[in-house]
């Protein structure tokens, strides 16, 4: 036998034991995780977003202050 038809003899035996052997898996339905993860990120951001615009206030006003506090 060539190389060839040996590469070939090869590639189809590992092909077919594959095609043989592989499990299937059947498919997983993610939207009931996706939906709940979405609904706690944007709870959490909601929960967040006014201390991080009171945090930043201070810091512009303080930074304000110290620009305009020097006579």
């Amino acid at each position: 036998m060539t190389i060839m038809k040996k590469l070939a003899t090869g590639l189809s035996v590992v092909l077919l034991s594959a095609g043989i052997s592989a499990p299937t898996f059947a498919a997983v339905d993610y939207t009931a995780a996706a939906t709940s993860a979405t609904t706690e990120v944007n709870s959490a951001i909601a929960a967040a977003l006014p201390v991080g615009i009171v945090v930043m206030a201070a810091v512009i006003g303080w930074r304000l202050f110290k620009r305009f506090a020097k006579g």
